[in-house]
């Protein structure tokens, strides 16, 4: 089966050790943050703690900036955008930016460490926009908000999160506060719409 994509059954001795030693090195990058949130952790600092080589880092990770987008996949592994799947347009919504909230409060010190020293595209995977603009066109197509633009309104709640997740990320907004912050971007927006067809 040489090139193909192993399901973990069918996944050798070789690969699943593999497998761990990547996670070793991916819960070390998020350990060592959590312990010095104001401090980039070194390939060195990674490799001694996942107890591993730093150019076992290198062949099994990648460079720095591919370690880090990788500890941010990681970080984010617990997102989960489904479980807002049977609600109301505006209810999914909010589950939707709750969700990922959710889960950069559950482990702020890393979030705001990884945020806020590294800028790539990692988080291109855990993009809600999409998701948001299906609410908006969802309400349109049923009639609960005008005859909007469902991209442009799903797109403005995106940059609105991000935003408040900037916020965040330097100090500005406490957990609490980026809830509310966050709650509040959406039900502005919805209410926007559902003003733009009166």
């Amino acid at each position: 089966m040489e090139g193909s994509v192993l399901v973990p059954e069918q996944e050798s001795l070789r690969e699943r050790s593999k497998r761990r030693r990547v996670v070793r090195i991916l819960d070390a990058v998020l350990m060592l943050i959590r312990e010095a949130p104001d401090q980039v952790p070194t390939v060195d600092q990674v490799a001694t703690r996942a107890e591993v080589s730093p150019m076992t880092v290198f062949n099994l990770v990648g460079n720095r900036e591919e370690l880090w987008s990788a500890a941010v996949g990681h970080a984010l592994r617990d997102l989960d955008y489904g479980r807002s799947s049977r609600k109301q347009p505006q209810e999914r919504a909010q589950a939707i930016v709750g969700e990922t909230v959710r889960v950069l409060c559950a482990d702020a010190a890393v979030f705001r460490g990884l945020l806020s020293t590294w800028r790539g595209d990692a988080l291109r995977a855990h993009d809600p926009t999409p998701l948001l603009i299906d609410c908006f066109a969802e309400a349109r197509a049923a009639g609960t908000v005008g005859a909007i633009d469902a991209r442009t309104y799903g797109e403005v709640v995106a940059t609105g999160l991000l935003g408040a997740i900037s916020q965040w990320t330097a100090g500005l907004l406490s957990n609490r506060g980026l809830r509310t912050r966050t709650k509040a971007i959406v039900d502005v927006a919805f209410a926007a719409a559902t003003a733009e067809g009166a």
